[in-house]
């Protein structure tokens, strides 16, 4: 991976990396290794995590997200994951992408404010198998 970009992980990456009953969990894995080995720093969301830590404590169980999660904050202070909090301001422009898709009702606001999160930071990849990260015509790409 030369010269390592910033990746934004969905919560589609997240759970493919910690479920390992995950149909695309060793090629995410793989990925997210050798992401961090080459010195990279995943970029993601409080409101990710949100919806990471309901779907993780639906599918295990709340130890195992609590045990995920609390490692996850551990990194944060590390400065090995960078979390960003959405704002006002990036509510409020999630808000009014949201609107300019009114006619695409499955993608959901956490997108749009992942989307927000995104373009302020030039970050164009994310670890997602979300087709939606595409069809915002914002330059975005998914990886998986």
């Amino acid at each position: 991976m030369k010269g390592v970009k910033n990746v934004f992980f969905d919560t589609w990456g997240w759970l493919a990396i910690a479920h390992r009953d995950d149909q695309r969990h060793i090629e995410a894995m793989s990925f997210y290794r050798d992401f961090l080995v080459a010195g990279g720093v995943p970029v993601t969301t409080d409101y990710i995590l949100s919806e990471t830590i309901s779907l993780f404590r639906a599918r295990t169980s709340s130890k195992g997200a609590e045990k995920f999660i609390d490692g996850m904050l551990a990194a944060q202070s590390s400065g090995r994951i960078g979390i960003e909090r959405i704002s006002e301001e990036r509510w409020i422009a999630a808000w009014k992408l949201s609107k300019r898709f009114g006619d695409m009702p499955d993608i959901s606001f956490v997108d749009f404010t992942s989307f927000i999160v995104m373009k302020e930071l030039k970050i164009t990849e994310a670890l997602t198998a979300d087709r939606h990260y595409e069809f915002v015509g914002m330059g975005l790409k998914r990886l998986f």
